[in-house]
């Protein structure tokens, strides 16, 4: 009895070991889009501004072309493209390490944590 329960569980493992192999197989060679990217496209986000949860507008340049995404929770969806000149007449040249508004990081992270502090203040006070 334990004989037949060995062989089983062995040509069992042996079929599913088949089954894997041929899958791996064929999404090699056969369907050669369905594997692994050869050739990644550089991404830059440009920005991104929240509008509600879950809803939010990004700007990225992606392949040479700068791109409005919208973003929610149906997917993503093309807004419009934007030419070389718009990108530039819209947003400064920025240096790394500064925000959206022009200020520092640093300085942006400061401004909020004490408005959300004043808010909790409030709140509590209330």
């Amino acid at each position: 009895m334990e004989g037949i329960v060995f062989r089983m569980v062995l040509s069992l493992s042996a079929v599913l070991a088949l089954m894997v192999g041929l899958l791996f197989l064929v999404k090699r060679f056969v369907l050669p889009g369905t594997g692994p990217v050869r050739m990644p496209v550089q991404i830059e986000v440009l920005g991104k501004r929240s509008l509600q949860p879950k809803k939010s507008i990004a700007v990225v340049r992606v392949a040479g072309k700068v791109l409005v995404l919208g973003l929610s929770e149906q997917g993503m969806h093309t807004l419009t493209e934007l030419t070389q000149e718009e990108v530039q007449a819209v947003s400064p040249a920025q240096t790394p390490g500064t925000s959206l508004s022009g200020l520092p990081f640093s300085a942006h992270l400061q401004e909020t944590l004490r408005t959300i502090r004043r808010r909790q203040k409030t709140e509590v006070v209330s």
